[in-house]
């Protein structure tokens, strides 16, 4: 009797440890929304990646802001540059991986802003011409919310920038 109930036990527990919910600093938003009152976030995903395809975008990272109700910030990165400039991992722990690619030539520059308004880090990139990327490293800084704020100045045109929220683990 003592072997069956080990037996039943054993087999019942396999497969509920199997999908045991494992909690690590890499989780990230999966979906949320906005009104023009809040925004919210639901559920969680593993991956952290963009898909873009006409008039869409999905990016299983950290969901960058919609409106400006929470941050007052009102040049969302995301929506000035779209999939021109990608920043990742995000959230990071140690390394922030910029990546640019442009049509046309012109100045880059980049800054990060911590949650009280403090520019931590300035960087002049200085002209390019496709394609910049570049490491940050982020192991020095606490963790929080940060802000990279972003600008591009084509050799023919006006300049735009753009602000990304960073979270730092």
């Amino acid at each position: 009797m003592n072997l069956r109930s080990f037996l039943s036990i054993f087999i019942i527990l396999i497969p509920l440890c199997s999908f045991c919910q494992s909690i690590t600093p890499q989780t990230l938003n999966n979906g949320g929304g906005s009104s023009p009152y809040m925004e919210w976030s639901i559920t969680e995903s593993v991956s952290v990646a963009s898909f873009i395809a006409p008039g869409f975008s999905l990016n299983t990272g950290v969901l960058q802001p919609n409106t400006n109700v929470v941050t007052s910030i009102n040049e969302y990165g995301p929506a000035v540059f779209g999939s021109q400039i990608t920043i990742g991992p995000n959230p990071t722990s140690n390394i922030l991986h910029i990546k640019a690619r442009f049509t046309q030539a012109g100045s880059l520059s980049y800054q990060l802003i911590d949650a009280k308004s403090a520019i931590i880090f300035t960087h002049e990139v200085g002209t390019i011409f496709n394609s910049y990327e570049k490491d940050i490293l982020m192991e020095n800084y606490p963790s929080g919310i940060f802000y990279m704020k972003v600008f591009f100045k084509p050799n023919n045109g006006n300049g735009i920038s753009g602000i990304y929220k960073i979270i730092k683990l």
